[in-house]
C-alpha cells in the first residue's frame, strides 16, 4: 500500500484533484498514468476518489492499495510478454501450414511484433476502463 501527502486543488464530484511532490514510489505506482506533471517542476496533479469529501486547499492522503498494484503491475508487464509469444508461435505455425515461401522465423518476428503492438494498444484501452472502476484508482483517505 502506498501513501502520499498533497494538497487539493480542484474537486469536481467526487473526484479530488491533489497536487503533490512526485515522489520515489512514482516510479513504481502502476496508477502513474493518471498523475499529472507540471512541466519543469517535480509536481503532479493525481485524480483521486475523494469519498471523505475533502474541500479545495486541505491537505490530505492518498492510498493506493496493493492489490491494485499487483493486478495492475501484472497486466502491464505480462500482457506484452503474452502478445509477443502469441504472435511467433502464430507466425512458425502459419508459414508452416501455408508454405508461403518465406522464412518463417522472419514471419514469426513480424508477426511477434505486430502482436506486442497490438497489445500495447489493448492494455491502454483497458487501462482507460480501470480508471473509471473503483479500487483502480488512487483514494483519498484522510486530512491531516
Amino acid at each position: 500500500m502506498i501513501e502520499e501527502q498533497g494538497v487539493i486543488v480542484d474537486v469536481k464530484g467526487n473526484t479530488a484533484f491533489v497536487k503533490m511532490q512526485r515522489g520515489t514510489s512514482c516510479e513504481s505506482c502502476v496508477a502513474r498514468n493518471t498523475c499529472h506533471g507540471m512541466i519543469g517542476t517535480n509536481e503532479v496533479i493525481v485524480e483521486a476518489d475523494n469519498s471523505i469529501n475533502a474541500r479545495f486547499g486541505d491537505r490530505v492522503v492518498i492510498m493506493v492499495g496493493t492489490a491494485t498494484l499487483l493486478k495492475t503491475g501484472f497486466i502491464l508487464y505480462m500482457g506484452p510478454v503474452v502478445g509477443l509469444i502469441l504472435g511467433v508461435a502464430l507466425g512458425q505455425i502459419l508459414a508452416k501450414q501455408f508454405a508461403m515461401g518465406l522464412n518463417p522465423d522472419l514471419l514469426s518476428g513480424i508477426l511477434g511484433v505486430v502482436f506486442l503492438v497490438i497489445t500495447f494498444f489493448v492494455i491502454r484501452l483497458y487501462g482507460k476502463q480501470l480508471e473509471k472502476k473503483e479500487g483502480f484508482r488512487p483514494v483519498v483517505v484522510r486530512v491531516v
